[in-house]
């Protein structure tokens, strides 16, 4: 109901506190108990003093009400109302309306009350001793001086006042009761949901913990004991090249997993971020078709794409996660896959009343083993595993979740349908935007260039990250020279005549000096041969937010560990082309 009324909504939503909320209904009830006593005030024709103070008494609700409400002063319009009602109104009117004799007794027991219900700290007690000690002096006073006391003119009239009193006060007690109870129970309802949501997370959490764990050690043991095996059987090649293709294969496989915790990681923070570019559908599926022809090859599995309903080819989208989207599901129709099976790729374009825009059915479909309609329900959950499948195959159980999270930002849902012992299929629906400009720059042939000579610093604390880097930029023909961290970096900078090192590789995450704070000590030198050297900032740290902050202390580039030494140096030809040799 509160939802729906604006008026209510407006007086006592969730935009005010419980103070504030009790002073508007008793402000409510009081204007109502009030008027009434007025109405019966003029009628009863009761003496002039008393009709005075009851239309006063009125006034000053609206006004208190004006001020709480319209000049959002719930506080000051609680100690103005208490102080006026209860130290001026209600003496008043204990001495024009009959005194005990008559419903003011109710009056001054509900203004005694208000200060406990509305009035923070300690200015309650404050208002409530000098209300209570002025009610006192002035019964004991008016039963020694009973002469100040104006007497109803009729028993009839003192009834009247009783019950008009006894039911004001009633309401008032009674709304204020029950809206305390009300909000009471709403928040034990709220607390009882908060705890079952962190009951719930505190369960997913250690779910993910368990499955993390075990998806973890699973490829952390092959690498631990194959790395074992080669090391008994160095003069063994072929048996020492197949224990490294297997260690090559787990690292593969413990990569993929960091990649997809930290996939999850960035959608659930909201940090995943859509970046539109002109890109080829064909070429996408194409390329992640590739990145899987291992394991079609090994399964001996047949592919079938199917573009004739391909009418738009380039199209403008996030082609990054558009891969990854693809790329998770179909090696999921790989891996259900039965040996020597047929996987069908097919895209189906439809129009929209938007020209611009063109939704997208990506379509893959297996012949494996399929779901049985219990685990369909659970399919795109985390970790999900249908352990009834009479297929085992390994994987982390994330890359449906983060397929269907990547659709949905794109704007986009995701279907399946599958029988069990007949094969999935699964559809992805994604609008994309057609380009107003078709034209595609051709990119300039890359040139194999010479990196021989060309001196470098490497800056890294672990000692194995350093070695191994070392020794394959030395394989390049570098001159490679290290730092344990930024402290002793600055040191081999400031000691090194001034264009020594042509380039920093840099870690970030460092004892003693970071990256960070190294890349500005450098930014800072006096030298421009030394504070405008290019800085490639090389760290394990994959957030959005720390390449941010990595570029705004100054680095050039920023690569993600572990080191992909194609990459690295596709950079850093980059960097070398811009300076010629002199």
């Amino acid at each position: 109901m509160l939802k729906k009324n604006r008026l209510l909504r407006r007086l006592f939503g969730e935009q005010y506190d419980i103070q504030h909320r009790l002073l508007n209904i008793i402000l409510l009830v009081g204007i109502l108990g009030v008027a009434f006593a007025c109405f019966i005030a003029v009628v009863m024709h009761q003496n002039p003093m008393t009709q005075i103070l009851s239309f006063t008494c009125l006034i000053l609700f609206f006004l208190i009400f004006w001020i709480a409400n319209t000049l959002k002063r719930s506080q000051l319009a609680i100690i103005v109302f208490s102080i006026l009602f209860n130290n001026f109104i209600l003496p008043s009117l204990f001495i024009s309306s009959g005194g005990i004799e008559g419903g003011m007794p109710l009056w001054c027991l509900l203004g005694f009350v208000f200060p406990f219900l509305l009035i923070k700290g300690r200015s309650c007690v404050v208002v409530f001793i000098i209300s209570i000690a002025e009610f006192i002096v002035l019964v004991i006073y008016s039963y020694y001086h009973p002469e100040i006391i104006m007497k109803m003119e009729s028993v009839k009239m003192v009834l009247m006042d009783m019950v008009i009193t006894m039911i004001a006060v009633v309401i008032i007690i009674a709304s204020i009761f029950r809206y305390q109870t009300h909000i009471y129970q709403k928040q034990q309802r709220t607390i009882i949901k908060t705890v079952r949501e962190a009951n719930e997370a505190i369960k997913q959490k250690q779910d993910f913990i368990s499955n993390i764990s075990h998806d973890i050690r699973t490829p952390m043991d092959s690498i631990i004991g194959f790395t074992e095996l080669a090391k008994k059987n160095m003069d063994n090649p072929e048996k020492l090249a197949d224990s490294l293709e297997k260690i090559s294969r787990a690292s593969d496989h413990l990569m993929n997993l960091v990649n997809e915790v930290l996939d999850i990681s960035k959608i659930d923070s909201g940090k995943s971020v859509v970046e539109e570019e002109m890109c080829s559908i064909h070429e996408i599926i194409d390329n992640v078709c590739q990145l899987l022809q291992n394991e079609i090859d090994n399964k001996k599995l047949t592919v079938d794409l199917d573009f004739s309903m391909l009418d738009e080819d380039v199209l403008s989208c996030d082609s990054l996660r558009l891969k990854q989207i693809l790329l998770n599901l179909i090696s999921n129709a790989v891996k259900y896959s039965y040996e020597g099976g047929r996987i069908q790729i097919s895209v189906i374009q439809l129009s929209t009343e938007d020209e611009s825009r063109i939704v997208n059915e990506f379509h893959i479909r297996d012949e494996g083993c399929g779901m049985t309609p219990e685990f369909m329900e659970h399919v795109f959950e985390p970790f999900a595993r249908d352990k009834s499948s009479p297929v085992s195959a390994e994987g982390t159980g994330l890359g449906l979740t983060i397929a269907k999270s990547l659709v949905e930002i794109m704007g986009g849902t995701i279907e399946v349908v599958s029988e069990l012992g007949k094969g999935s299929e699964f559809t992805a629906i994604i609008p994309l935007s057609i380009p107003q400009l078709t034209e595609i720059e051709e990119e300039q042939d890359i040139i194999i260039y010479d990196f021989k000579g060309r001196r470098v610093l490497v800056v890294d604390d672990n000692q194995l990250n350093r070695e191994i880097l070392v020794e394959a930029m030395r394989e390049e023909g570098f001159v490679v020279d290290e730092a344990i961290d930024g402290s002793f970096a600055i040191e081999k900078l400031r000691d090194s005549e001034p264009g020594t090192y042509e380039l920093v590789i840099l870690d970030l995450q460092m004892p003693v000096m970071d990256g960070y704070e190294t890349t500005r000590i450098i930014r800072n030198f006096q030298n421009p041969k030394v504070s405008e050297i290019p800085i490639v900032a090389l760290t394990a740290d994959a957030l959005p937010e720390e390449k941010s902050r990595a570029f705004n202390c100054g680095v050039n580039a920023y690569l993600v560990k572990p080191v992909d030494m194609p990459s690295l140096l596709k950079v850093l030809m980059l960097f070398f082309r811009e300076n010629k040799r002199s």
